[in-house]
């Protein structure tokens, strides 16, 4: 018992100092923490949650605002919303990890906790504050009650209306944090047709538990539309359905991702782009070594899962069923796509990841042996130094620590325009940009940049050295979006780059920076960088 707590302690610790060190004034996690901290500073009800950048409209409900807001609330300092996070995160990491070492009592608990706690996907999204790592604890208390509403995979260790209750209370959770809820309906369908083994009394007795788990969460969606009605209260949300054709090739592209869910992919995590991931590891060359080990594992294991569905056999009850839940959501996954604007990314069906993670154990039971233990022993350590390794680099350049004060005196002054505005798209979102007639600015004039100069990295990184400067002394700015261009001899611009510089400026600071604008593989004459706009903010005092 000690040395679970000792372990269990230790899981949250790492999850926790990780997600610390993720980034945090990229545009995503900001909008995010501004809802709870809006909520926090006004007191004013938050009627919607996380917007959806694709058509400018935002998810029905109060909930995400309140998961963040809330823990400000109880300790108002910038941490609070992390380690909410993280303690409802990891709870439902151990929940899902006993539940699959009851099922597969072979299992090692090391590996299966050890793999789960750590994998990549449960690291990046449900340690730091963005809205799809708000998804992972309820799916996987909502696919434990869907295992345990089937009859064929049924451990009895929940009843089966507390199962309903479980799914119904997730949906009600997700419906208000993420738009790939609809996704969840198939399963509470199948696992309810199943009631009718059971008998009429079953049916309805796990229909009402159903219902009043999801009017658990569901009912923060009332008054959205009390007040806003069923049409502005959908926040715009229905313009996402878009019917439109999907290449079949395209199975292939959310079988791999689907997959990956349970494996160590760690490039997609490592930066936004090559040139950013070039520079990572060109620059910290120790590294090297262990990206190169996690990334073959993660490469390896989405093929070797493949290979195993077509093992017909298993010790272990519910493979067969397994096999064709596994076949069945990746097929819901494609098909869905034929009706939503967003194109085809693995987070927009995080959702489904717990059934990625129950069938890559029953995998694993396929291999197990002294030997395969000691190699993913081996693998799980690597893993582990890998992302440890990589949060100390990143901490300082992407973290909440880069510019902790600001985030702390807009907490403790309830003033949110120290740190940031809400999109213009924002329903109740507040001013949009800094409205004080006593600080007039202008982006183009107050923010300059000078001694610029561009270097090019390996494999063809451009990386442009700037001294960064705020001239205007009464207002800070953020988000400085600038612009390169590359011309030939002829003048003539044969590439376009815009990208923000993700940070917060005081007034008068001078800064000199290096701003990674990717690769150019095309030759170029000359090239210049210029400020396009920039959002201005409230100073510290």
């Amino acid at each position: 018992m000690a040395i679970g707590a000792a372990a269990l302690t230790a899981f949250f610790v790492f999850r926790l100092v990780y997600g610390l060190t993720r980034e945090f004034f990229f545009e995503d996690p900001t909008q995010i923490f501004l809802m709870g901290l809006r909520w926090y500073a006004t007191g004013n009800w938050p009627y919607f949650g996380p917007d959806v950048v694709w058509t400018e409209s935002e998810i029905p409900g109060a909930l995400q605002p309140l998961l963040v807001g809330l823990p400000l609330a109880i300790a108002p300092v910038p941490e609070a919303p992390y380690v909410f996070l993280n303690l409802i995160s990891v709870a439902g990491l151990a929940l899902f990890a006993w539940y699959i070492t009851a099922r597969l009592p072979q299992l090692p608990r090391w590996l299966a906790w050890g793999w789960l706690m750590t994998v990549p996907w449960t690291l990046e999204f449900s340690t730091h504050v963005t809205n799809p790592s708000y998804l992972l604890a309820p799916v996987l208390i909502f696919f434990i009650g869907f295992f345990e509403a089937l009859p064929t995979f049924r451990l009895g260790k929940v009843p089966v209306p507390m199962a309903f209750l479980m799914m119904g209370a997730a949906v009600g959770w997700v419906m208000q944090i993420h738009l790939s809820w609809p996704l969840l309906l198939p399963y509470i369908a199948l696992a309810w047709a199943t009631s009718f083994l059971r008998g009429a009394r079953s049916v309805a007795l796990n229909t009402v538990a159903a219902i009043a788990g999801l009017l658990l969460f569901g009912s923060l969606l009332v008054p959205t539309f009390v007040v806003y009605g069923v049409g502005g209260g959908s926040g715009g949300t229905v313009r996402n359905l878009r019917p439109h054709w999907v290449s079949p090739y395209e199975v292939l592209s959310v079988l791999a991702r689907f997959f990956s869910f349970a494996s160590l992919e760690i490039w997609r995590f490592i930066a936004t782009g090559d040139g950013m991931r070039t520079m990572f590891l060109f620059r910290n060359l120790w590294m090297v070594p262990l990206t190169i080990v996690v990334w073959a594992a993660g490469v390896w294991q989405p093929f070797w899962m493949l290979r195993e569905w077509f093992r017909s056999q298993s010790p272990h009850a519910g493979w067969q069923t397994l096999r064709w839940i596994v076949a069945g959501s990746v097929a819901l996954v494609y098909v869905s796509f034929w009706f939503v604007l967003e194109p085809p990314q693995a987070h927009s069906f995080y959702v489904l990841a717990p059934v990625a993670f129950m069938f890559a154990a029953y995998c694993w039971t396929f291999v197990d042996s002294p030997r395969w233990r000691r190699i993913a022993g081996a693998i799980l350590a690597a893993n582990v130094a890998f992302h440890i390794g990589q949060a100390w680099i990143q901490a300082p350049e992407k973290s909440i620590f880069r510019n902790r004060a600001v985030v702390a005196a807009a907490i403790r002054t309830k003033q949110p325009q120290l740190f940031a505005h809400r999109r213009p798209f924002a329903i109740g979102g507040g001013p949009s940009s800094l409205q004080d007639p006593s600080r007039p600015y202008d982006a183009l004039r107050d923010v300059q940049f000078t001694n610029t100069r561009l270097t090019m990295g390996p494999r063809n990184v451009a990386l442009w050295s700037i001294t960064l400067r705020i001239a205007n002394p009464r207002v800070a700015f953020r988000d400085v979006l600038y612009q390169t261009q590359y011309r030939d001899a002829n003048g003539q611009v044969i590439l376009q780059r815009h990208e923000r510089i993700k940070d917060i400026f005081q007034p008068g600071v001078v800064a000199t920076l290096e701003v990674n604008d990717g690769r150019v593989t095309t030759p170029f004459a000359s090239a210049t960088i210029e400020v396009l706009a920039a959002e201005a903010l409230l100073p510290l005092e």
